[in-house]
């Protein structure tokens, strides 16, 4: 229920036997208390006896229905809109992917829905859609639906990854999340509370005039970059995500950044003796506030061409820099980065606002 409000989906109704109602109710959480929730002995009270119309469904209504013990990501639901929204008057059919196939999920009209009833023997084909999967009693059910799960978490973010954060990070990210979410009780703002400290740790790294320390950091980093996908992974698993855990994702990230380069500039100060590097921190600074202004205002771009242009700024504001950064501190040549990025910055930032303000005038013209 909480992946359908989140796709948008407004009005459930649950079919159960009357004697179950109160333990469902329970399990329902905050949605047992919203008029919008409504349960029912049997999906033909909809149609039978004006049930419909008591409901306040109309038998043409879009529908979402879900039978079996299903295990099914975000992502997977998405797909299963698009076909609907493609083709909105037909019924599409996902049968799950478990050894019986012994769950479904269909769209279309609703009265559609339920007067061809019934799960379709037809059998999903696509290989990189791993759910939906059923339950059906078998011991290992869970663990195989919860792997698959997992798995599926690299698919929902795979538009707006940078390349290497998405043939890299989230190939190992995946599994780190996996096991924290069946191994332990860590939560999502934990991962990145520690993830923050370990981060302003490789600050303090580069910040040595030391080779091999400076190697480390650069490494450490690396993994600092990859581990900070896991908090959004582990909150999609458990379900928890929050603004809250967004936004301090988001804050970190930007602290740890800023941390990370001025260590370098001051790891290239203590190198050299240059107190160029020391006038190269306000400027870098500077840089990152218009980088700042240029993200915000771009992801206040709104309309049909909005979702793409969001995912463009994401791959472009990427982090794999910090694969760079490994082997200009394996070259000993860190100081190439201080000042590509020092400078850089303002380029970025520049660009990004330019093209921003091209979308937002071709998208003006459109809906002129």
């Amino acid at each position: 229920m909480i992946n359908c409000e989140r796709a948008g989906i407004k009005r459930f109704v649950v079919a159960a036997q009357r004697v179950d109602f109160p333990e469902i109710a329970r399990a329902m959480g905050r949605f047992k208390n919203l008029d919008t929730v409504s349960m029912v002995e049997s999906f033909g009270e909809i149609l039978n006896n004006g049930g419909a119309q008591k409901l306040g469904i109309d038998a043409s209504s879009p529908c979402v229905s879900f039978s079996g013990n299903l295990v099914f990501a975000k992502s997977h639901l998405a797909r299963i809109l698009e076909a609907h929204a493609a083709d909105p008057q037909s019924v599409h059919r996902a049968v799950s992917t478990d050894y019986d196939h012994g769950g479904e999920i269909a769209t279309g009209p609703i009265g559609e829905i339920l007067r061809t009833g019934g799960i379709s023997n037809a059998v999903a084909t696509n290989a990189a859609s791993l759910l939906p999967f059923a339950l059906n009693g078998r011991p290992e059910d869970r663990e195989e639906a919860e792997l698959r799960l997992a798995k599926s978490i690299r698919e929902e973010s795979a538009h707006k990854d940078a390349p290497m954060a998405r043939w890299v990070d989230r190939r190992v990210s995946w599994r780190i999340s996996y096991w924290l979410a069946t191994q332990t009780r860590m939560t999502p703002n934990l991962v990145t509370v520690a993830n923050t400290i370990f981060g302003l740790a490789c600050a303090w790294m580069f910040s040595v005039p030391n080779y091999w320390m400076r190697l480390f950091a650069a490494i450490f980093f690396l993994i600092s970059i990859t581990i900070d996908g896991v908090d959004g992974e582990l909150a999609r698993l458990k379900m928890i995500e929050s603004d809250f855990g967004g936004k301090l994702d988001v804050l970190t990230d930007n602290i740890v950044h800023a941390a990370v380069f001025v260590g370098l500039l001051i790891g290239c100060y203590r190198v050299e003796y240059s107190r160029a590097y020391l006038y190269l921190i306000p400027i870098l600074l500077g840089g990152f506030a218009m980088c700042a202004y240029a993200t915000w205002r771009a992801f206040r771009v709104k309309g049909e061409q909005a979702a793409a242009w969001l995912d463009a700024v994401d791959r472009w504001s990427g982090r794999d820099f910090a694969y760079l950064l490994v082997v200009l501190a394996l070259t000993n040549r860190l100081e190439y980065f201080a000042w590509g990025t020092a400078f850089g910055t303002y380029v970025f930032a520049l660009v990004l606002i330019w093209i921003t303000g091209r979308t937002e005038s071709s998208m003006n013209t459109e809906r002129l």
